[in-house]
């Protein structure tokens, strides 16, 4: 086997390859259930999971290195083969539970996956081209938690400020094109835009753990990266002193998190809803979510967000697209290739134009309330 060996040295190829697939579903139901759980239940779960799916059981070092990514919502891949095959069989009998597989669909956190199932640098290759008017920028040692060199890429709209300003905050697979043409697409509806890159330290493969780990605990470098970039644009001469905050996936909850940190707006795009959402949005900012009703790991726990604003008396403007899945905005699928067939299935990841187009609208009206008539009045 290419990445777990088993005790079973006379295994056929093909036993061999259907432990690779019975491994990779038991991964995937493991990694539904692994939210709130520590490293070592989790290579219990996975043990437990082996057993029941008759794969042979892998050695402690390869279960601590899935259970690592299963506890940030990834889904180790066994082998393409493997993953291709359990997707085939989600696809088909559903041997994973949907409400279950949505979290290990949620591989909303890690690079993308090689063939032997390592995670790799997102934009390994070089960075991404930029769009028109996109420029990438090293953002100033503004506070000393902030990440050193912290990256960021700045936009600046048509013609002359001063503007309002927004902090773009992006998905867990990092910066790429589709980002970056979301950061083009708010400068050119009126905003100056910085998207900081909060995996400045080290890349998603070094970083998302502990950047997971800061959107949980509600404290970490992560947030000290966003107020460095918060308070760059503000003190720019440009910047007409209000921000919003609009955040896509790890970036929505990211923005969900920081509604209460000095923003005027905050826009939470499919964001993780915390169980603490009362506590966390305590004194926030007025609020416009959006999110899609084929992705119902996130979707189930809107009513609860619904509820904190009303208790906090916030201005919000929430609304569920019934036929739009996770990542709905996004004008082109991202995330790792191999994982994009099961990401479709249990989350229905991927664009969806009409949906986009009426939560773009809503956003910016929203933004246009909060941000541009502040300045005005």
């Amino acid at each position: 086997m290419e990445n777990a060996q088993d005790s079973n040295a006379q295994e056929s190829p093909n036993s061999e390859a259907q432990n690779n697939v019975a491994r990779q579903l038991a991964i995937l139901d493991v990694t539904a259930r692994a939210d709130g759980h520590t490293p070592e239940e989790i290579s219990a779960m996975l043990r437990d999971a082996f057993a029941r799916r008759g794969a042979p059981t892998a050695p402690d070092i390869w279960l601590a290195t899935v259970a690592r990514d299963a506890s940030v919502g990834t889904p180790y891949v066994v082998s393409r083969e493997a993953m291709e095959e359990a997707a085939r069989r989600i696809a088909g009998s559903q041997p994973v539970s949907n409400a279950g597989a949505l979290e290990a669909g949620h591989a909303l956190g890690a690079g993308p996956a090689t063939r032997s199932g390592t995670p790799t640098q997102h934009g390994q290759g070089g960075p991404p081209a930029l769009p028109p008017g996109v420029r990438r920028i090293v953002i100033p040692s503004l506070l000393a938690e902030q990440s050193p060199q912290l990256r960021g890429y700045l936009a600046t709209p048509p013609g002359h400020g001063p503007w309002p300003a927004v902090v773009m905050l992006h998905e867990a697979f990092a910066i790429d094109a589709v980002m970056l043409r979301q950061v083009a697409r708010m400068a050119a509806a009126g905003y100056l835009v910085l998207m900081p890159d909060l995996f400045s330290a080290g890349g998603p493969r070094r970083c998302l753990s502990a950047t997971f780990r800061a959107l949980k605990s509600g404290k970490g470098r992560a947030f000290a990266d966003i107020e460095a970039a918060r308070r760059l644009l503000l003190d720019r001469a440009d910047c007409t002193g209000a921000a919003g905050v609009l955040g896509f996936c790890m970036g929505g909850g990211f923005a969900l998190a920081s509604a209460a940190r000095g923003f005027g707006a905050a826009s939470v795009n499919y964001g993780m809803i915390p169980n603490d959402v009362s506590q966390v949005l305590e004194g926030a900012c007025p609020i416009v979510a959006s999110y899609g009703g084929r992705d119902p790991l996130l979707t189930r726990s809107v009513p609860r967000l619904e509820a904190a604003l009303k208790q906090h008396s916030i201005t919000h403007d929430v609304k569920i697209y019934p036929h739009a899945g996770h990542a709905f905005l996004n004008d082109s699928p991202t995330g790792p290739t191999l994982l994009r067939p099961v990401l479709k299935l249990i989350t229905g990841a991927g664009p969806d134009p009409e949906a986009a187009a009426d939560a773009w609208q809503r956003i910016e009206d929203f933004f246009g309330q909060q941000l541009k008539h502040e300045t005005e009045n």
